[in-house]
């Protein structure tokens, strides 16, 4: 990226985040004013209350600006002192109350019981296990994997659970009967109540095929939003890049949902999201809208 060394610009000093409603409405009002922006980030130290580095609060900040705003690393400074007639001027932009009350500080410090209502529950979010169940190749990774990749963009900390992954590792020790399978969603429930306990985002996409299993894990699970990841058993056998369907028929594989083994459509989903008719991308808006992420 190529910039005038002549251009004069509107400078900002922090550890921005283009996910903070405040740091992006003082970067989007001196952009809306014509004004050029450079984002100086310190180099500070990661930590639990910083969790990100230089390079990615970059990253997220050219995803969402691209050129329009020029990025400068900076070390962690002590003090800003300006001398006297150097041509520079000091702005204090206040934010709107509205924006001022919603600090991310407050609500991962813990401070949201003296907040509004909404950004109570916005502060409850934190503490979620966002879980996906459906028939296998019905597009439950395919969908977590997104939406993870857009709340980290939204400034969550979100952790995925898959439950091909986990059963490689965690799980290994467990088949597919469904003494195992109940074990197997018990544990990852127990794993999802301890992230969502220090305040991270859990998504977790497991097969969970009864109904049985998945109130089990919602009785672990303090607050758990359940998404049916619906999709004919047709549309998932041509999704099917494994053949693990075809191996299923021929009695390779047993106990596999939807063949040799049942799959009981969610009794009480919170969300209904249609794979078939849907593509991806519309799909994970759909998750980010109803559940106002």
């Amino acid at each position: 990226m190529k910039y005038n060394n002549h251009k004069k610009h509107a400078l900002f000093i922090g550890r921005w985040q283009p996910f903070h409603n405040g740091h992006k409405f003082l970067i989007d009002k001196t952009l809306s004013e014509g004004k050029n922006v450079c984002i100086a980030i310190r180099d500070t130290e990661i930590s639990e209350k910083n969790p990100y580095t230089y390079e990615q609060r970059a990253e997220m900040i050219e995803r969402i600006y691209g050129d329009k705003v020029k990025i400068i690393r900076i070390p962690d400074i002590e003090s800003i002192n300006i001398g006297r007639n150097v041509g520079y001027g000091i702005n204090i932009i206040e934010p709107p109350e509205d924006i001022k009350k919603i600090s991310g500080t407050n609500i991962r410090n813990g401070k949201e019981t003296s907040l509004p209502k909404e950004v109570e529950e916005y502060a409850n979010l934190l503490k979620t296990t966002i879980w996906f169940t459906g028939l296998p190749c019905s597009g439950k990774t395919t969908l977590a994997k997104r939406l993870k990749e857009e709340l980290d963009n939204k400034g969550y900390k979100a952790v995925h659970l898959d439950g091909g992954e986990l059963r490689e590792k965690l799980n290994e020790d467990l088949g597919f009967s469904e003494k195992d399978r109940y074990e197997n969603l018990r544990r990852v429930a127990h794993v999802a109540r301890l992230f969502n306990e220090n305040r991270n985002l859990v998504i977790a996409s497991f097969v969970s095929p009864t109904n049985k299993m998945r109130n089990m894990v919602r009785g672990i699970v303090n607050n758990m939003k359940l998404i049916y990841v619906k999709c004919s058993l047709d549309e998932c056998k041509k999704r099917d890049t494994k053949n693990m369907y075809q191996r299923a028929y021929a009695g390779e594989i047993k106990d596999f949902t939807g063949i040799s083994a049942p799959f009981e459509e969610p009794e009480t989903p919170d969300l209904v999201i249609d794979t078939e008719n849907n593509n991806p991308e519309q799909c994970v808006q759909k998750i980010l809208d109803e559940l106002k992420l």
